[in-house]
């Protein structure tokens, strides 16, 4: 997972700690020393699945790509990536508009 979605993920609210890893984006000081750095936290597979409850239905490869179902009487969503965390990911930022 690249930075620009994780960072995503964090600004919708995904919860910033678990059993993933953390990317640092840029590293800043202020006028005074402090560093302070713009990290994100990296989900499981696991926990993005997880964190999608009952509307995820699948996920599976279709040709160069995985895609990821959600399913629901009236609203449908395909999510696609070119990994299954990706996949993942991107349904949960739909799902959390």
């Amino acid at each position: 997972m690249n930075y620009e979605l994780a960072k995503k993920l964090k600004d919708a609210g995904f919860p910033q700690s678990g059993d993933g890893n953390y990317l640092i984006g840029n590293i800043e000081t202020d006028e005074g020393g402090i560093i302070t750095t713009n990290s994100v936290y990296i989900p499981t597979l696991e926990e993005l699945i997880e964190a999608c409850g009952d509307r995820f239905i699948s996920l599976h490869k279709y040709y160069h790509q995985w895609v990821c179902n959600e399913g629901m009487e009236v609203h449908q969503f395909d999510s696609q990536g070119s990994t299954p965390e990706e996949a993942v990911a991107k349904l949960w930022l739909e799902l959390h508009k």
